[in-house]
């Protein structure tokens, strides 16, 4: 997901009215969103007309160029999408809060990058910055995403079934045995999981949703917001995401047994479907004490 906004629009100065028109005038900004590492970012670079003071010129480039970073990062994170139904931007419309809490946390945001050249008297400064989905990887903040839309205190949208695997499957249940879809060291507690699916389109958000069907078309959420520990989600929150199964085996928080299941659909409500036999494997390997699932050790890839 890119986002590339070329040329200054007025909204600048109403969120962040740090600048005059003319201080930003020519400048440009880029923000994208990296699912993989986990974070936003975005590039500005901004410039100053030439007063004769070097100084005071560069100052004012490198404070353009921050403006138009931070306006490209909070138009990359008002377009990510949380669930299935709701962006971000829903949010900061529906609560006061969530946009005094969001600016304050772009404020705040990392800078990554930041250098100035010369066009003869003219700088052009270049400022690059990120913000944490959550504390995925390298990517550790206080300021994520995750904690300052408080997203364990949402509830699910009405799409995901309120009937969950664990509620139908008992402990005593017979388990289903490994199929030759699903891979993993039968011999020893399982450590992470990986959703893998196999070329079929689904678009990332911040708190997917894994079901299942069950006996008469009946389904059952199998993974969700709510299977994890709220310390775990508020940390790290409940997914990583792979462009590859080795790549997503290489993620230390997955541990070093790894069952990969494969995906069997996904639904026009964009809930991730696997079959009634994962499901309840996935049950049994967490039912001993090694639950997974409420660490979040979860990862859905796309080959």
């Amino acid at each position: 997901m890119k986002y590339r906004l070329w040329a200054v629009s007025l909204s600048v100065i109403f969120f962040f009215p740090a600048l005059s028109l003319e201080t930003i005038a020519q400048g440009k900004r880029e923000g994208q969103v990296n699912w993989t590492d986990g974070y936003v970012s975005a590039i500005g670079e901004g410039t100053a007309t030439p007063s004769g003071n070097k100084a005071k010129d560069q100052l004012r480039a490198v404070r353009a160029a921050t403006l138009l970073a931070q306006r490209a990062l909070l138009e990359a994170v008002k377009e990510l999408k949380i669930d299935s139904q709701t962006k971000v931007e829903n949010k900061m419309a529906q609560e006061d809060i969530v946009n005094t809490r969001i600016e304050g946390t772009i404020r705040g945001a990392e800078i990554t990058r930041q250098n100035v050249r010369w066009e003869g008297e003219t700088p052009i400064a270049t400022v690059q910055m990120r913000m944490c989905l959550g504390g995925i990887g390298a990517c550790k903040s206080e300021g994520s995403i995750i904690n300052t839309l408080a997203l364990d205190q949402k509830n699910e949208p009405p799409d995901v079934p309120q009937q969950r695997l664990d509620d139908v499957v008992s402990k005593s249940e017979t388990v289903i045995p490994k199929t030759q879809d699903i891979f993993y060291d039968s011999s020893k507690p399982v450590t992470g999981i990986i959703f893998n699916l196999q070329g079929l389109f689904f678009e990332r958000v911040i708190l997917p949703v894994v079901i299942t069907i069950a006996d008469g078309n009946r389904p059952l959420t199998v993974y969700s917001a709510k299977s994890v520990e709220p310390q775990i989600f508020r940390t790290y929150g409940i997914v990583r995401y792979a462009d590859s199964i080795d790549q997503a085996r290489q993620n230390p928080h997955l541990g070093d047994n790894t069952m990969i299941i494969p995906v069997t659909a996904v639904t026009k409500e964009n809930l991730i479907v696997i079959g009634l036999d994962a499901a309840r494997l996935i049950r049994e390997t967490t039912s001993h004490g090694n639950n997974y699932l409420k660490n979040a050790k979860v990862t859905i890839t796309a080959q």
